[in-house]
């Protein structure tokens, strides 16, 4: 018996949403032979909405998303929109619509309904439009800083992500510019994404894992 290779296709609204959100399960997928897309719904510097601060320029955007791209071993394509302001929109439907198509995408990976970052909530919406046809989508956690929300993420998919770990942290370290920032404010973004998948290893009796809210899946077998 057989199993038909994916095409998986991981979004985010920002650099760095997915190496913290599922970089595990991205390199399990690796793995297993897989084919892995990054999507990132942003191509411009990222600053700071009260202040107008440039935390981030777009070039070191760029450098530390491809970074993590090469560690987790897949592709990243860049859409054009601008930080703090990622549309629910016919344009950025149609565009993550046409990278779906060109990848012939099976699987996808996004953000959750009930994100408190408004460019993630943005971008969930713009999935769930893009994707309809899509028969495999999956929900990952925000990253572990004081960010909640009024419901909690509904795990109810996990992926043990032991033999990944390493990698997750490694590609999460790509993004030196947002562990600096997150540790100015006294939050330690390697540790706390340590904490999580303990607590969700613990949840699924493994030593560490990512959890995900199922939207849909649907398991196929060729013989």
């Amino acid at each position: 018996m057989s199993y038909k290779t994916k095409n998986v296709m991981a979004i985010g609204a920002h650099p760095d949403d997915v190496e913290f959100g599922c970089s595990g399960t991205l390199c399990n997928h690796i793995s297993n032979n897989d084919y892995v897309v990054m999507v990132v719904m942003t191509n411009t510097e990222s600053v700071d909405g009260v202040t107008g601060e440039i935390i981030r320029t777009k070039e070191e955007n760029q450098e530390e998303a491809r970074c993590a791209a090469k560690v987790i071993g897949c592709d990243i394509e860049f859409l054009p929109f601008k930080d703090l302001h990622v549309p629910f929109s016919f344009e950025s439907v149609s565009k993550l619509e046409g990278l779906i198509k060109k990848y012939n995408i099976d699987t996808i990976y996004t953000h959750w309904a009930g994100d408190a970052n408004q460019d993630h909530i943005s971008t969930f919406k713009t999935t769930m439009a893009a994707a309809r046809y899509i028969p495999n989508i999956f929900c990952y956690e925000q990253i572990p800083i004081p960010r909640v929300s009024e419901n909690s993420i509904n795990s109810n998919y996990y992926v043990d992500i032991t033999k990944t770990f390493d990698k997750k942290i490694e590609t999460a370290l790509c993004h030196k510019s947002q562990i600096k920032k997150y540790k100015s404010h006294g939050f330690d973004v390697p540790e706390n994404l340590k904490t999580l998948a303990k607590f969700r290893g613990i949840q699924a009796n493994c030593k560490y894992a990512e959890s995900f809210q199922v939207i849909k899946i649907i398991n196929r077998t060729e013989i």
